[in-house]
């Protein structure tokens, strides 16, 4: 759930932010985030919309963990952020 500025709420259907920088992960999971994508692509607009939203919250951190998790496996994998 997105808590807007006027008090209500938006409630995605497909997918869910949270977070320091919520407001730049919803922008970009928006942008990249379609129905149906396999693992891989789904890994990859993960990663880009985390590094997206990291870049522009230094109280985000320097990098975080995707766990992807599908009817088979877990597989879990590191990205790292600028640390400038």
């Amino acid at each position: 759930i997105n808590a807007e500025y006027m008090g209500d709420t938006d409630a995605a259907s497909t997918f869910v932010v949270g977070g320091t920088c919520s407001e730049s992960l919803y922008g970009m999971c928006e942008s990249l985030w379609k129905p149906d994508m396999e693992p891989e692509e789904l890994f990859e607009t993960i990663s880009q919309s985390l590094l997206s939203a990291l870049d522009r919250d230094c109280l985000s951190g320097w990098g975080a963990t995707v766990v992807l998790i599908t009817k088979d496996k877990a597989v879990t994998r590191e990205l790292k952020a600028r640390m400038d």
